[in-house]
């Protein structure tokens, strides 16, 4: 599916000149930072920054359609963690292994960081921790490393990896705080269903005469909405067989394109949800 959200390039004489943001039948003209440098490959861009304290990589790709619209690939920003300021840092609570609670150190405050649903982190041989987490059609790895201050650790990098639609009708756009369990018999049929809150914890919902649910096929389930003449559904996916299922595609209408979708999740998501 060709989307019409993305990027457009002036190129004038195998140079970025120009640079445009288009939605839908919109288009705006943006500022070329001046500190970017850009190199035209066959298929795609990549634009470059860098400064004292970060360095950033955004790879840009050509629509499946139309070749003349880009979409971001990925966006990857390097820290120089030796300049960064002391007073900007996290600490991790790490029980049995695994990253419980996590704060933000903030000059002489601190405050506590909810982990989001569809975020797990990752503890190294080397001593850092990586978090890997999912959310719209985004993948993004963050990397803390140990700082100068015992105990506290800073951002060494953020890549953020975007799925792209391709030719599917049905784009991945992950809500990760949208989380449901949902009982089903035999035949298919969705019995009941409970929404999952942030402590994991559940509360059973009163089924609606107006909201339908269906297993479209196993670690499927589309929830469809009718109001009055229209409709609109959520559809929610178990990946990692846990039996909490999170609503990763969302839209008008009561149907979704299930291969489409398919193809833009991989094994690395499927692991978060």
């Amino acid at each position: 599916m060709s989307t019409t959200e993305g990027y457009k390039f002036t190129i004038t004489n195998g140079a970025v000149t120009g640079l445009a943001r288009v939605d839908g039948t919109h288009t705006s003209t943006l500022r070329l930072p001046s500190d970017a440098s850009f190199t035209i490959g066959t298929t795609g861009i990549t634009e470059t920054r860098s400064t004292t304290k970060a360095s950033e990589t955004i790879q840009f790709v050509q629509d499946a359609s139309d070749s003349s619209l880009y979409h971001i690939a990925s966006d990857l920003l390097v820290f120089n963690t030796s300049s960064a300021s002391a007073h900007h840092a996290y600490t991790f609570t790490i029980s049995n292994g695994a990253v419980s609670a996590m704060q933000h150190v903030h000059g002489t405050r601190t405050h506590s960081e909810a982990l989001a649903p569809t975020s797990k982190f990752v503890l190294t041989s080397d001593g850092k921790i990586i978090e890997t987490s999912i959310h719209d059609n985004v993948i993004e790895t963050i990397t803390y490393v140990a700082g100068t201050t015992a105990g506290q650790y800073l951002i060494a990098s953020d890549a953020k990896t975007f799925v792209q639609t391709g030719s599917a009708t049905t784009a991945l756009d992950v809500e990760g705080y949208d989380r449901a369990k949902f009982t089903i018999d035999a035949t298919g049929a969705v019995t009941q269903v409970q929404q999952v809150k942030l402590d994991g914890t559940s509360t059973t919902l009163k089924l609606a005469t107006n909201v339908s649910y269906q297993q479209l096929e196993a670690g499927y389930v589309l929830e469809v909405l009718t109001r009055g003449s229209r409709t609109s559904y959520e559809l929610y996916h178990d990946g990692n067989g846990d039996g909490i299922y999170t609503e990763v595609a969302h839209g008008s209408g009561s149907s979704v394109d299930l291969v489409g979708l398919k193809t833009q999740l991989s094994a690395q998501i499927d692991a978060v949800l």
